[in-house]
């Protein structure tokens, strides 16, 4: 009885989170609209981001993400999953880090030197093998660039659209 209890309460939980809770997908995502920033360098650290894809039906996720000069970079290893689907169609996306949103557009790397040095960036803020074949293997590379609404807007709290 008190297993089922316990159950009924997580997904309770669940049920009323609207971003993603760990490998849980999850909806739109809340929290304070912010400006872009010119400087990545405060998410050395942070090693999960939440991102928001889909602007229609919003479906969010916990990503890596790693940062080089004034970009921001995330990296999706199976192409059917539904974020990365939802990026080819629409690459408006939302970036949420320590519950500050960041509106973006999403574009694919495909430039080779910019390819390898991002993903050796992964590699060391991970600590992940290298994988040569990342790419070759239907892996996806994303650029994450601000919006006209990202670089102009002031922060105030918000619920995205």
């Amino acid at each position: 009885m008190r297993t089922a209890l316990i159950s009924t309460f997580v997904m309770l939980q669940l049920v009323g989170c609207s971003g993603p809770m760990g490998p849980i997908p999850g909806k739109e995502l809340e929290g304070i609209a912010t400006p872009w920033p010119a400087d990545w360098t405060f998410t050395e650290d942070i090693e999960n981001v939440l991102l928001q894809t889909n602007p229609q039906d919003p479906y969010s996720v916990t990503v890596w993400g790693v940062h080089q000069n004034s970009n921001f970079y995330i990296a999706g290893a199976n192409p059917d999953s539904n974020w990365v689907e939802n990026i080819q169609r629409d690459g408006q996306v939302v970036l949420s880090v320590e519950n500050k949103l960041y509106n973006a557009l999403a574009m694919t790397v495909t430039d080779a030197e910019e390819l390898s040095s991002v993903l050796t960036l992964f590699v060391g803020k991970y600590e992940i093998e290298p994988d040569s074949t990342f790419i070759e293997d239907g892996g996806v590379l994303f650029r994450l660039s601000p919006t006209v609404a990202s670089v102009s807007s002031s922060p105030e709290p918000t619920h995205t659209q």
